[in-house]
């Protein structure tokens, strides 16, 4: 008797998971407490709805933190057969944390299937060490074919600017005890001339293909940086101009 669960690691995507299920014709139940999720381990039924409709259970890997023993011995039922699908897997399942541990203990004869989009390749935490070799790979190039992710094309940052960037940050005066690229990344100095080139680039961009539609998203090296840049940004440019308003999301 399968029983299926899809395993986040955040409460939004337990919720964003839901709806998706739903919206493909699924029964889901979802998971908020210790005790629902310890009933729902001794249930020996595979399909709880009254419909009939295939089942899943969406449910946060906090709960797994709880406690070690979710489910005793004599709990087990050797007739079951539980099959885990594990979200975003690269982020939140660390070997040696609690987390992980915790979801294996639970039933030693589980399937555990890893989803993410990003593995981890070249660590000491590879996703492949804790959940086998991959059964199936999606390229990015096939996502952009069938439409779910855009094209990207990556344009080199004009010589003039970066030469510019090289002087600003050398008169930047830090002991050399502190110093390390991150400070000097998110200092003033370094962040306000590249958010200007950001912007002007941005705006020409509008104007050279005529469309307003473009939107334009700031992926900052730390979050010191990212605030530096959103402080200068309110302060320096008028959010409420029709060229800058919903420019950028800094994150």
């Amino acid at each position: 008797m399968p029983k299926f669960y899809f395993i986040v690691d955040r409460i939004d995507l337990m919720n964003q998971a839901k709806g998706e299920f739903i919206s493909r014709g699924l029964t889901v139940n979802t998971i908020s407490t210790k005790d629902a999720l310890v009933n729902n381990f001794k249930s020996q039924q595979a399909i709880q709805n009254l419909s009939g409709k295939p089942e899943i259970t969406v449910v946060n890997i906090q709960k797994f933190k709880e406690d070690n023993d979710v489910i005793k011995a004599n709990d087990y039922d050797i007739n079951t057969q539980r099959i885990y699908f594990l979200d975003e897997v690269h982020r939140s399942y660390d070997p040696n944390g609690s987390f992980l541990a915790n979801l294996v203990s639970s039933d030693r004869n589980a399937i555990m299937i890893g989803l993410t989009g990003t593995p981890l390749i070249a660590s000491d935490k590879r996703s492949r060490d804790t959940f086998g070799g991959y059964i199936h790979k999606y390229y990015y190039n096939a996502s952009i074919a069938d439409g779910y992710t855009l094209k990207l094309i990556r344009e080199g940052i004009e010589t003039v600017i970066k030469c510019n960037w090289n002087r600003r940050s050398k008169k930047l005066k830090f002991s050399k005890r502190s110093v390390d690229k991150r400070t000097i990344y998110a200092h003033k100095t370094f962040v306000e001339p590249m958010l200007d080139y950001v912007v002007e680039d941005f705006i020409r961009s509008r104007t050279q293909f005529d469309d307003n539609s473009i939107g334009g998203m700031v992926v900052c090296d730390s979050a010191d940086q990212a605030k530096t840049m959103f402080n200068i940004f309110i302060n320096k440019y008028n959010p409420a101009q029709k060229t800058i308003e919903d420019i950028f999301l800094i994150q």
